[in-house]
């Protein structure tokens, strides 16, 4: 029994050392990118052609490094603390249709045929943590795409199983994709964390492996179960079940079209950053989508502008959480006790590099209406925005 222990701690720390060992060369990799193409861009500042490939290429480093960043993070909150997850009322296939919306740009530049179908689903409304349940579904189809050739194909498969008194229903998610398949020996090592059956350099794929890992976490802790089924060359099939309570009634699944930019023109709105440098960015990128933009150090001017200003003057406020003086949630719950009602409902989105689950929790529980991480990306602020502000006549 001890040695067996022994054996299975020093197997755990080999796994983790090679992860540390892969992670220092997946980090430094894009890093390297960024300040080469950084210094090439100085030295060819003449040839706007060549800056402009060099800056697409930064952009595509940055990405991947955040992605590794994300996922080391959240296995790590994940660990550390006990996760709460949310009970709260969404619609099962709008999500689905959001998951495959977000994840198609990067089906296409590989040419794969991603496709969702659930035609065998009844009930739509449904009790859960929408947010997590999102993040399963796109960490295993973001895996299927990885590890699909191009000109292949990914489909997303969910099935009402089992309807269960109270008005639970047994639901059963299948992605399944036509990529290159998992060694026997590895299946089984699949969800662990630290583990990844070739490292990038092998593989020709970066990312951390732990997707897999924080997928079935998320799941094992919504009492559902996760599996999968791999043939080398054919491709895999990972199956997620999940129970739901329901209300009766089908919603439809047509979804929402992305509200233009164009419609946030020459709104004012005012922006809560304690760093200069990214009020200096987030000013310019705003004022490119049409906006008008006022600044504040900290939230205490925050709050003095919004107090000063009519009714109406200013269309919503972009609040950082951790700046000096008042932070962006003492910001948000002295302009919610406002005594004009118009001032104290004015739209709030939190603009903020703290975006852990807690944060996000903790934004929405001060009073913010929506939480966009940083590094932000430019089109997706501006469809937040532009949910907040009336769309211009």
């Amino acid at each position: 029994m001890v040695e067996e222990a022994l054996s299975r701690a020093q197997s755990a720390n080999n796994a983790k050392n090679a992860f540390l060992s892969n992670m220092s060369h997946d980090m430094r990799t894009p890093l390297n990118a960024i300040f080469g193409f950084t210094t090439l861009a100085k030295m060819e500042s003449g040839d706007r052609e060549a800056v402009q490939s060099y800056l697409d290429q930064i952009e595509v480093s940055s990405r991947q490094l955040l992605r590794l960043i994300d996922d080391i993070l959240e296995l790590s909150w994940m660990e550390s603390a006990q996760v709460d997850l949310l009970e709260e009322q969404y619609n099962l296939q709008d999500l689905l249709q959001d998951v495959c919306n977000e994840m198609m740009p990067q089906a296409q530049e590989k040419g794969i045929v991603l496709s969702l179908n659930f035609a065998d689903t009844k009930h739509s409304s449904v009790y859960g943590d929408r947010a997590r349940l999102n993040q399963v579904l796109k960490y295993i189809v973001n895996n299927g795409i990885k590890y699909t050739e191009y000109g292949g194909k990914v489909t997303v498969d969910v099935t009402e199983k089992e309807v269960l008194p109270n008005n639970y229903v047994v639901y059963e998610f299948k992605i399944s994709d036509t990529g290159i398949g998992i060694e026997k020996e590895f299946l089984k090592h699949i969800f662990e964390p630290f583990e990844r059956e070739k490292n990038s350099t092998l593989s020709g794929i970066h990312g951390a492996g732990l997707g897999l890992t924080i997928a079935k976490n998320i799941v094992d802790r919504m009492g559902g179960t996760i599996g999968v089924h791999s043939v080398v060359g054919q491709g895999s099939q990972f199956t997620v079940i999940l129970r739901f309570q329901t209300e009766e009634g089908v919603m439809s699944c047509s979804g929402q079209d992305k509200i233009s930019a164009g419609k946030v023109e020459n709104r004012r709105i005012l922006v809560a950053e304690d760093n200069e440098i990214n009020r200096e960015i987030e000013t310019e990128l705003l004022e490119s989508l049409g906006l008008v933009v006022d600044t504040a150090e900290d939230g205490s001017i925050a709050v003095e502008k919004i107090s000063g200003a009519a009714p109406g003057y200013y269309s919503l406020v972009l609040m950082d959480i951790q700046m000096p003086i008042m932070d962006g949630y003492q910001a948000t719950r002295t302009i919610r006790r406002f005594q004009d009602p118009k001032l104290a409902s004015i739209p709030i989105v939190a603009l903020s590099a703290n975006a852990m689950e807690k944060d996000i929790r903790m934004a929405h529980e001060s009073g913010m209406n929506a939480h966009v991480a940083k590094p932000f990306d430019l089109d997706n602020l501006a469809e937040v925005i532009s949910k907040f502000i009336p769309e211009i006549q």
